[in-house]
């Protein structure tokens, strides 16, 4: 237990040091990430698995990565390794709520994953491939199977098959979005884009004002069983 506990610090100290030194700043920067896949040859997909694993843990969208993934390669290739990375980053989201800080994250899962609680806490595979349907690779979800009874090897094969359509889809439409997007002239682009940002903001307050304004994500006082 010692040895897993030194060795999630360590991940967790290079991630802070990635992000304290500009590594999430240079992430986020529109192109970076699709010049990173295509300059640096074969050790691109290794790093791209390890900016995964250090950045998603701490709440980057695996869309990020999985849209220019999804450009850059073909879509065989770039589900395959936006699944590797996905399931690295999941596991240590699971590591860091089961060995680490267990009542840290139990304080912060959001109520809307508690539905799940009884479920998993039954085991078997269904109910993790059902979180992952509907929360796909959101650390919160990680964490969530992190606090239950949910076995190492049970939280592996239900992440990884839970996880395939949202990858899929990431990477297929995602990359097919912004591929048409590139393509239209730079006027109607950037009204598309802003047309998508308008509608997503209305149907978040929409879904705020249907749960009574409370905040989305608000911690939950509630511990779940463990």
């Amino acid at each position: 237990m010692n040895s897993k506990i030194g060795a999630l610090l360590a991940v967790g100290l290079a991630a802070l040091s990635f992000v304290a030194f500009g590594g999430l700043g240079w992430v986020l920067d529109d192109g970076n990430v699709a010049r990173l896949l295509t300059e640096t040859g074969p050790i691109g997909p290794i790093v791209f698995v390890v900016v995964m694993w250090v950045t998603q843990p701490f709440g980057v969208p695996g869309f990020v990565y999985m849209v220019p993934a999804g450009i850059v390669w073909p879509a065989p290739v770039a589900i395959a390794v936006s699944w590797v990375g996905n399931m690295g980053s999941s596991y240590l989201g699971f590591a860091f709520a089961r060995w680490v800080a267990r009542d840290w994250v139990k304080a912060r899962i959001p109520p809307r994953m508690h539905v799940f609680d009884a479920r998993l806490a039954e085991g078997g595979l269904t109910p993790i491939v059902g979180l992952r349907l509907v929360f796909g690779q959101l650390p919160p979800a990680d964490w969530l199977l992190g606090v239950t009874r949910v076995g190492t090897p049970t939280f592996l094969l239900g992440t990884g098959i839970g996880i395939i359509p949202g990858a899929v889809v990431a990477v297929v439409a995602g990359g097919g979005l912004i591929r048409f997007l590139l393509n239209l002239p730079a006027a109607t682009a950037v009204s598309a884009v802003a047309a998508l940002a308008i509608g997503a903001a209305g149907l978040m307050l929409w879904r705020r004002h249907r749960r009574g304004g409370r905040p989305v994500g608000r911690p939950h006082s509630d511990q779940s069983p463990a």
